[in-house]
């Protein structure tokens, strides 16, 4: 979940001015403004959306009751800018209504600014300025600009003279520049004359690939953001206390974050690690959650990659997500997998009843993106990260799109861990006409007592290809679900998905008085 902040909105679509296209150089010396770096072209159909939604508003009814209602009615699943979580966790929040209706509604139409400029040090006070292109940006001297937000993937380097001339300093996160220099070691803060934004660059590795025309079935990945994702995070750990209320310990919520990098370590291949760089306790005078944040904010200062706030007990409601940090009411692993899976870009993990096509919000038990225990992310969002390598995913357009039948054999995704295995993890097909994808996969291995997923089932997700989004966008939906010795084919967005029987590369245990397969593979057959 996350709060109202200008970062973390998506961007994917074509309905927001600049979300697929190359990203335009400005002219050195003209200034952008807050309304050159907002502008979004509303199309009728999502202009219908947002009308049809405010009549939820003004009755008082949107809310989590309505939720399935309004969502079939106002079509909200045809609209990126509706269906990435952000309005849904709102929606959640009780921050739908007449009072808070029209700063929401600038949000979700809001192209989102890649940086934006404070004029304090807690990034909590005045905005200056905001861009989003790649580019140079002046500052008028004397702007006080003390505090740059920076989203991930973006670097930005900051100059003392104008023209991004003269003594600088890059920063990757959020930068408190009243704890930085530049290079010349003269503070930086009320000293930024002139900041550059430019992409954080992914070096070559396995993992980011680029597709030819010659392989037909590479899968591409078009998340922007892979050079900050997959490093090394400087995390900051803060214990927020209030009177009357109790709190994790530093030590255990330092022990939280450990096992969760633990399992980013397996699951992105030793690609993702962390670095503890702060730990602090900061007192609140307010049982309110919101303003108990807003006082823990100002506090920390942080200017690390994430910001890991543990809230008192029974303060917040629900646990959530901004653009870099977290705010967790309790200690629940699952809970630090699905706030920081947002922060790192993951939307939900939705299923669909495939008889009467109502979504089921969070109802994906294969991702810690859902609302249940689970053993990682799925397969599209292991993908999005960057965790899987070309060979382990296999497009079928080139042959099902033709009229034919293509056969592949899945290995299953369990911990995503580095594996001598040559089957691939998933196939991949294009649907047409969208720049949406069918994810066709094998959760697990085996029945274990973390969710109800047997082994060798087989899930059909379908994902947002996302050119160019930004903010918490990988979100899913589960099409289709069935055994890997079930005889039938099952559709899925128009494919035609059939196990290839007998499904019987498996071998079984024995535990807790009964019988569990353990799949190695499970063939498919995949046509239109």
């Amino acid at each position: 979940m996350r709060k109202l902040s200008m970062t973390g909105v998506m961007l994917c679509g074509a309905l927001v001015a600049g979300c697929n296209g190359a990203e335009q150089e400005p002219s050195t010396g003209a200034e952008a403004s807050e309304s050159s770096t907002r502008q979004a072209a509303v199309s009728p159909a999502l202009e219908a959306a947002l009308s049809c939604i405010e009549t939820y508003v003004v009755a008082g009814i949107c809310d989590w009751a309505h939720w399935s209602e309004m969502y079939e009615a106002c079509d909200v699943d045809s609209h990126p800018e509706l269906d990435d979580g952000h309005f849904l966790e709102e929606v959640q929040s009780d921050n739908c209504n007449v009072v808070s209706w029209p700063a929401l509604k600038a949000q979700l139409l809001s192209a989102t600014p890649l940086v934006r400029v404070f004029d304090s040090c807690d990034g909590d006070s005045e905005v200056l300025h905001s861009a989003s292109a790649n580019g140079c940006y002046p500052l008028a001297q004397g702007a006080g600009a003390s505090f740059f937000e920076v989203s991930i993937g973006k670097s930005v380097t900051l100059y003392a003279g104008a023209g991004c001339a003269g003594d600088s300093v890059t920063v990757e996160t959020n930068a408190n520049l009243c704890e930085t220099t530049f290079a010349s070691g003269a503070s930086a803060n009320d000293a930024v004359r002139s900041y550059r934004i430019q992409d954080v660059a992914a070096p070559a590795s396995p993992y980011r690939y680029t597709c030819s025309a010659s392989e037909p079935q590479c899968v591409e990945n078009d998340n922007a953001r892979l050079g900050s994702i997959n490093k090394k995070h400087t995390v900051k750990v803060v214990r927020v206390t209030y009177a009357g209320r109790t709190t994790p310990s530093l030590a255990t919520i330092r022990n939280n974050v450990r096992d969760l990098y633990d399992f980013f370590g397996v699951a992105s291949r030793g690609q993702t690690s962390l670095e503890i760089v702060a730990s602090q306790t900061v007192d609140v005078t307010s049982a309110n959650c919101a303003t108990a944040k807003s006082q823990a904010v100002k506090k920390a200062k942080s200017s690390a990659f994430l910001t890991v706030y543990s809230m008192p007990s029974g303060m917040c409601s629900t646990s959530n997500a901004g653009s870099r940090s977290v705010y967790l009411k309790g200690g629940l692993f699952r809970d630090y997998a699905h706030e920081v899976g947002h922060v790192l870009g993951l939307a939900h993990g939705n299923t669909r009843n495939p008889t009467t096509g109502e979504i089921n919000h969070y109802g994906d038990a294969s991702t810690f993106m859902g609302s249940m225990p689970s053993d990682n992310y799925n397969l599209p969002q292991l993908h999005w990260l960057g965790w899987t390598k070309k060979e382990e995913l296999v497009k079928v357009n080139s042959v099902v799109d033709n009229g034919g039948t293509f056969e592949v054999t899945l290995r299953p995704v369990g911990k995503n861990a580095e594996s001598a295995n040559p089957l691939p993890l998933g196939a991949v097909w294009d649907i047409p006409g969208t720049d949406q994808r069918l994810f066709i996969a094998v959760p697990k291995s085996r029945f274990n007592d973390v969710n109800q997923i047997d082994g060798g089932t087989v899930l059909a997700y379908r994902a947002p290809r996302c050119v160019g989004c930004m903010g918490m966008s990988m979100g899913t939906t589960v099409m289709a679900r069935f055994a890997a010795e079930a005889p039938n084919a099952h559709q899925a967005v128009g494919l035609f998905i059939q196990p290839v029987l007998p499904n019987n590369d498996y071998v079984v245990v024995r535990e807790g008085g009964k019988d569990i397969k353990v799949f190695n593979s499970v063939k498919l057959r995949i046509w239109r």
